[in-house]
């Protein structure tokens, strides 16, 4: 195996040569694998060649190795137009220069351009409900999603006209600078053509405003938080029963680990409701479901409902992030003493070729900021302007409640006492099979089943006083109510704050103006260091019970939203250090409808081993040390480290295979990167996985398809870690119970190996699927639980 190289060096050369940082911002180093690029030419085709950025930080990324993400580094320049000047360093990331504000996201929006254009073609189809024309029927249900979900086009144009005029001329910039680059393609197809255009027939259009408006909105709406699990829950809670129900899925996981530390408050998500009224009104919502007809389930094997719209061509995921501080707090959180802050930050949204973030730097009379947004958006949606550094992970809070609408026609339903007309509309969904001479990587982006011939179909689109009719069955319709519903391009405005802040202060202000729910963490060049958790937060009706649908005739409304200056945040907590892994953000946080099963964890979510390493770090902080938890977080089975002391109390008092699967389990040290010459792992994998397994099956078999909606299963950017049902056991299963899990584990493995002997039992180094978003090649990448972009920052006095 490649030994991991010494990541000091690039803190020691900026420090003997102190020209290579500025003042305050100390160090800035980043990772984009596969690359920078999307382009491969019409005549890379064939063998899916093109940029020689397309794959060029791949070995970077496997090895542990960053980039510089300092400003200015040297590279390739050129000079598309009068006032805008570019600088595409050794790894293709363009430093865009600017005369003026509109020059610069002009020449941001051109590098784009050249970078993704073919990407740009299916954010934008993806998000107008337009990717079947392309890429076949299988993409008719995505379609669907995306034009009942959101807005239509005059809807969008008055959300935009809310945007602050200065914010809306960066967004007509960006959109004239891609279209500069598409006159320029059009001009020279045979050089500048992406070959994805010609492979499936599609014609290359100019790049519209509201193509930014609609991406923008999706990211805001997607990425930080899904739909809910309602309809799965109410499912549950008639295959399981109630009290099993609660234990599996309970308001409150037992012994849940948060973001802001208990000294900082608990900030609770439903101020003023207490546990008696929690109790009455889960009997009170039991009451009204035992008269709702649901929509039927899949039948097994199948998607849930909530699992049927989790393909999306923008992904979503997981991410982790901390920062640690060497400056000295006073009792009030203020510095009294300034020092060094590092940020380290890695969004987990699985690994595309090319990747959903594009890299870019800009300088303008206005900015000057490095950072990453997805292909589209004129903003740095992650990044450091020298003075403050933040980062983003989705925040997964329910934002959302599904409303069962009691139905009196086919357009028609009741809602306080009166029948109202649905808002409908007829929508037709047109599909082409793609050509069937196609490369290989674009074959893997339609799929590789047999197409039906092109077509069409006409879909009725509704909508309640809740929101968008998302299924149906005898009676009702279920209407999704969106906390952010027609306020997403409004986070704009928040994050333009962000991307100008110049201290923790002013982030903070920022955060009172995003309406999406991503979390937050920033640090800046004082010391000071930040985690917010902002966004909408509906104020629920006390009566009935967050984890279900509710009625839709009008006795379950909201309250109102979470005030602003509730929602979770810390700002140099007593212990200057703060974490996140998508885990609860506060003490005082509900879990809704589990809308990410593996958020109810409690002691055994993944981010009590990123807390373990952070906090370790924290004692004697520096940048290389901040920097080097990134390799045992994501190479280490999360939760093997959190569970010795159950396994060794678990080994004490058995015997034979049992004895020998335990002592297997706790010689191992949770690595899944660590191989033989033959590519295969340690042994403590494979039983490790079955154990889990297994432990789910002792503690909630019984169940079987109920405890399966319940148990959900980890992320696909998390492969080691721990579903629901897992961690439940984990959590109640004692020595007796664990044992016999153990005993389970060793007869499946004997089986699946055909052996007994244990130390047979080594399975492959797991590699990761990248996903192709076009004709590149995906490379061989290892599984690691990481970042699909990192980046790691030191700013300071």
């Amino acid at each position: 195996m490649r030994r991991l190289p010494l990541i000091g060096l690039a803190v020691a050369l900026a420090a003997a040569f102190p020209g290579a940082a500025s003042a305050r911002l100390i160090q800035a180093q980043t990772i984009l694998p596969p690359g920078q690029s999307g382009f491969v030419s019409i005549a890379g085709l064939p063998t899916g060649t093109g940029s020689p950025h397309l794959t060029d930080q791949t070995q970077l990324f496997i090895d542990y190795r960053f980039k510089s993400a300092l400003f200015d580094q040297p590279g390739e320049e050129s000079t598309p137009r009068a006032g805008v000047r570019i600088v595409r360093d050794s790894f293709g990331v363009p430093a865009v220069h600017g005369s003026s504000d509109y020059d610069a996201w002009w020449g941001v929006g051109y590098s784009a351009a050249q970078d993704r254009l073919f990407q740009l073609e299916l954010f934008k189809r993806a998000t107008s409900g337009r990717l079947a024309e392309i890429l076949g029927p299988s993409f008719l249900d995505d379609d669907l999603i995306a034009r009942r979900d959101f807005y239509t086009e005059d809807e969008l144009r008055a959300m935009a006209a809310r945007i602050p005029r200065p914010l809306y001329a960066r967004a007509e910039a960006y959109r004239d600078g891609i279209n500069a680059w598409i006159a320029e393609v059009r001009s020279d197809p045979a050089g500048k053509m992406p070959g994805e255009f010609p492979a499936l027939g599609v014609e290359l259009e100019d790049w519209r405003l509201e193509d930014t408006l609609r991406v923008g909105v999706f990211l805001a709406r997607t990425i930080p938080s899904g739909d809910g699990l309602e309809l799965d829950n109410a499912h549950a809670l008639r295959l399981i029963g109630a009290s099993a129900f609660n234990r599996l899925l309970p308001l409150r996981t037992p012994r849940r680990i948060a973001s802001v530390p208990r000294s900082e408050g608990l900030f609770p998500s439903q101020p003023g409701r207490t546990r008696r009224q929690e109790r009455r009104a889960y009997a009170r919502s039991r009451r009204f479901l035992a008269n709702v007809s649901l929509p039927p389930l899949e039948e097994d094997g199948g998607e849930s409902a909530a699992a049927a719209a989790a393909r999306p061509v923008i992904p979503t995921g997981g991410s982790y992030m901390w920062a640690i501080s060497r400056a000295r707090f006073d009792r009030r959180g203020r510095v009294r003493r300034p020092g060094p802050a590092y940020l380290f930050n890695g969004p987990q949204l699985g690994y595309s070729i090319p990747e959903l973030f594009f890299e870019f730097e800009l300088h303008s009379p206005a900015q000057r900021i490095r950072g990453v947004s997805a292909a589209g958006i004129p903003l740095v949606g992650i990044g450091h302007n020298g003075r403050i550094a933040w980062g983003f992970t989705s925040g997964l809070s329910d934002e959302d409640d599904l409303y069962v609408e009691r139905l009196t026609g086919p357009e028609t339903y009741r809602f306080r006492g009166s029948e109202r007309q649905m808002e409908c509309r007829t929508e037709t969904f047109t599909w082409r099979t793609p050509p069937t001479s196609l490369p290989d990587a674009l074959e893997g982006l339609i799929g590789g089943d047999p197409q039906p011939p092109a077509g069409s179909r006409t879909e009725r689109i509704c909508r309640t006083v809740h929101g968008p009719v998302q299924a149906r069955a005898e009676g009702v319709a279920f209407a999704r109510r969106y906390a952010i519903w027609g306020r997403e391009l409004d986070t704009i405005v928040g994050l333009s704050a962000l991307n100008d802040a110049r201290n923790i202060r002013e982030v903070d202000r920022a955060m009172r103006r995003v309406t999406w729910n991503e979390n937050v963490m920033a640090i800046d060049d004082r010391g000071n260091i930040g985690y917010w958790h902002p966004g909408f937060h509906p104020l629920r009706p006390r009566g009935f019970d967050e984890r279900l649908p509710y009625p839709g005739t009008g006795e379950a409304e909201w309250r109102g939203l979470l005030p602003r200056g509730r929602t979770p945040r810390a700002i140099n907590p007593t212990r200057r250090w703060l974490f996140n892994w998508n885990n609860m953000p506060s003490l005082g946080w509900t879990n809704g409808d589990g809308e990410s099963r593996e958020r109810l964890s409690g002691p055994y979510h993944r981010s009590g081993w990123l807390r373990r390493l952070v906090q370790a770090a924290a004692r004697r902080p520096s940048y290389v040390r901040s920097r080097n938890i990134d390799f045992p977080l994501s190479t280490i089975a999360q939760q093997r480290p959190l569970f010795t002391r159950r396994l060794r109390a678990a080994r004490r008092g058995s015997s034979g295979r049992v004895r020998e699967m335990l002592a297997e389990l706790l010689r191992w040290d949770g690595s899944y990167h660590r191989s033989g010459s033959d590519g295969k792992v340690d042994p403590g994998v494979a039983i490790w996985e079955a154990f889990k397994s297994q432990a789910e099956q002792v503690a909630i078999g019984r169940f079987r398809r109920g405890g399966r909606l319940m148990s959900g299963a980890a992320g696909s950017s998390h492969g080691y870690d721990v579903a629901n049902g897992e961690a439940y056991a984990m959590r109640i299963l004692r020595s007796r119970g664990l044992r016999r899990a153990a005993a389970q584990a060793d007869a499946a493995l004997t089986r699946r190996f055909g052996t007994t002997d244990i130390s047979a039992w080594r399975d492959p180094r797991r590699m990761y699927e990248v996903e192709p978003m076009g004709a590149a090649s995906p490379p061989e990448l290892p599984f690691f639980d990481r970042g699909t972009w990192l980046q790691s920052v030191a700013l300071g006095p």
